[in-house]
């Protein structure tokens, strides 16, 4: 199943690990035009001509000042939203942000597997230099594998996210166009995988899943899923037994626990898709999959299962599970309720870090949202919520970096992997150094031996 303004590919094409081009070489190219297999359809929408045995739809988290976007779903029940982060550049007139490629990738495909009854929620945070062609591709190839492991996944739900993300890994590890790339930047991935009133989710790094409950005690907020941090005990005795090294979190979490290779790869999560050289080191793209019976609220009742979000850590850095929870909960729209919760993060971003802001995405379902009914028609529908915009083509400063000049940076310095392509600050800027071992997700620079001259290769 396809994602963004790719056509669908059979299911055999996923698991060979078909080359595919999930972002501009540069930003401030336009997304590629539709294939002679594509129909032009309503904006935002590309329909498939092929006759594919998956039907599907998948619906991209867009920008959240994109305007409006097509979608086939009530959002009043489902709604998705990003926001690109920004970065301090210093300029003419001082200290100014400037646009970061957004790295971010959420989608919602539902209907999923031929069915109403089944849906996907997935989260993909990328982090490093080019880390959105991680999240991109994973964004794009990891539903259609889902779905081409569908006696699997129809008997076994767990055993199938456990058998498909770590092989999606290996074949992103080996990609002959990424496979580069992907050694020194990867993506969370959180898949809530729904089925009837059932629910998986299968989690890898620190993008998080969160239930709002209605108890007799009020709204309580249930951890759909746990943050992979290195410090945790399980993840650091895989590490430290795999010969990494984990530094401990400072006060509050900052800096973070980080998983250090060789000295120079300080990773600020102990399991990931991409990041081949800390692999090797103990970071796993083994997910770690929970199942949830959900209650959802019935007619007439006031307790049960009320909402799900799933978000990107631009969300939870500033803002609790409880806390989220409440912000959803004084919407009865599911589109309302995610943009209150988008701009509360950048809010807070804004009063914590000033001219920093890491990308923000979030996915919120209100439940019941699943109907018990199988899908028509034969094609699979793929809709791109804001193409321009989730791969950050209203760019604020990307160009400048694109045509060799140096956007100096007023709190960044030497900032490497986890920079999302910005150049290196001031080399006497000492704030920004403290700036990058607190808050970017890999904090080092790439090693001297060319790999990363092979990107786009």
């Amino acid at each position: 199943m396809g994602c963004a303004s790719s056509a669908p590919q059979q299911a055999e094409d996923y698991a060979s690990g078909d080359p595919a081009s999930p972002q501009p070489d540069s930003p401030t190219k336009s997304p590629p035009k539709p294939s002679a297999q594509e129909d032009n359809g309503p904006p935002g929408r590309t329909t498939s001509m092929e006759n594919n045995r998956r039907r599907s739809v998948a619906h991209q988290s867009p920008e959240i000042d994109a305007g409006p976007v097509d979608t086939t779903f009530d959002e009043a029940k489902v709604g998705s939203l990003s926001r690109h982060g920004i970065a301090p550049t210093r300029g003419a007139s001082g200290v100014t942000s400037k646009a970061k490629i957004n790295q971010d990738r959420g989608v919602v495909c539902w209907p999923f597997n031929g069915s109403y009854n089944e849906a996907l929620l997935c989260i993909f945070d990328g982090h490093g230099m080019q880390g959105e062609r991680v999240s991109e591709w994973c964004m794009q190839q990891i539903p259609g594998r889902l779905e081409a492991e569908r006696a699997l996944l129809k008997d076994d739900p767990a055993a199938c996210l456990q058998k498909v993300v770590p092989e999606m890994d290996k074949t992103l590890l080996n990609h002959p166009k990424l496979a580069s790339v992907a050694r020194g930047a990867g993506t969370t991935s959180n898949i809530l995988y729904c089925n009837g009133n059932k629910l998986w989710a299968a989690c890898c790094g620190d993008s998080r899943a969160v239930m709002g409950r209605v108890t007799s005690s009020g709204l309580q907020a249930v951890n759909l899923s746990n943050d992979h941090k290195p410090d945790l005990p399980v993840e650091r005795a895989r590490i430290e037994a795999a010969g990494g090294v984990v530094s401990a979190a400072g006060p509050r979490g900052l800096p973070p626990s980080r998983v250090w290779v060789n000295g120079r790869v300080g990773l600020a999560m102990s399991r990931s898709l991409g990041d081949g050289e800390a692999k090797t080191h103990g970071v796993t793209a083994d997910p770690e999959v929970q199942m949830f019976d959900l209650n959802p609220i019935k007619d007439g009742e006031k307790m049960g299962d009320k909402f799900v979000i799933v978000a990107s850590d631009g969300i939870w850095e500033f803002i609790s599970s409880q806390q989220a929870c409440d912000i959803v909960n004084k919407h009865s729209n599911a589109h309302s309720a995610s943009a209150e919760l988008v701009k509360t993060a950048e809010q807070r971003w804004r009063e914590e870090e000033g001219s920093y802001r890491d990308d923000i995405t979030c996915i919120v379902a209100f439940l019941p949202f699943l109907e018990d009914r199988d899908v028509g028609g034969d094609d699979d529908v793929v809709v791109q919520g804001g193409a321009d915009y989730g791969q950050i083509e209203i760019d604020l400063g990307e160009q400048q970096q694109a045509d060799g000049s140096s956007p100096a940076g007023a709190r960044i310095k030497n900032p490497g992997w986890g920079a999302s392509n910005q150049e290196p600050g001031n080399d006497d800027d000492d704030e920004g150094e403290q700036f990058v071992k607190r808050r970017l997700s890999v904090a080092a620079q790439p090693p001297p031996d060319g790999w990363d001259k092979d990107m786009d290769a």
